[in-house]
């Protein structure tokens, strides 16, 4: 079915968001997660990413659309000095053609980086998952457009489809019992992997400089 997700309206989990970032003491640099429901049921990720404050500002059925509407309120008014960025995955569900995805993640890439431009933008390609298996030649199209396009505009590209397949089986064991969303161990994963893709990430590394 189309427009399950994208262009809805989500104000109250925006003001929750504003409302947790308020309680931030603002000693370290701010890290916001934008994004969909991957990023906001990340577990821990002030723990994950300990050397920043963290905003989760991930809501569930985000697309790049609903990011694009947003952004002045969940980005720009954060005032991040890291950013990540999950987004796609409810875009591809709800039948979105894959040029005007990419146009507007273009779209929006190019504004953060005109707007701030000191900021690091890290952005996650959307994961393949058992829920939407039917959806995996898209995936991989869709995400080969990301990349080029984080490329163009010097954004950082994150990539777990191989961390998540074993040979060409991906691995289910790593999923809640909806298939669509990450167990903890799935997460653990991603935090191992994106430690080794970005260094600066981890709290343990000696490149930890948001310079």
């Amino acid at each position: 079915m189309l427009g399950q997700f994208c262009g809805q309206h989500h104000h109250e989990r925006v003001a929750v968001i504003h409302s947790a970032a308020q309680q931030l003491e603002g000693s370290k640099p701010r890290l916001v997660m934008v994004g969909s429901s991957s990023f906001r049921l990340w577990p821990q990720t002030d723990t994950v990413f300990s050397h920043f404050d963290v905003v989760n500002a991930g809501f569930g059925g985000s697309c790049f659309g609903d990011l694009w509407a947003l952004r002045d309120t969940l980005i720009y008014a954060l005032h991040p000095e890291v950013l990540l960025v999950y987004e796609g995955d409810n875009d591809l569900q709800d039948g979105m053609e894959t040029s005007d995805i990419l146009r507007v993640a273009d779209m929006l890439l190019e504004d953060i980086c005109q707007r701030m431009p000191e900021t690091r933008v890290v952005l996650i390609a959307p994961k393949h998952s058992p829920a939407r298996s039917s959806l995996s030649d898209r995936y991989l199209k869709l995400n080969e457009g990301l990349a080029l396009i984080c490329e163009s505009r010097g954004v950082v590209w994150v990539n777990f489809w191989g961390l998540m397949h074993e040979g060409d089986r991906l691995r289910e064991e790593w999923f809640i019992h909806d298939l669509l969303h990450l167990n903890n161990e799935g997460y653990a994963a991603w935090v191992h992997e994106l430690r080794k893709q970005v260094p600066w990430l981890d709290p343990h590394s000696s490149q930890t400089t948001t310079n």
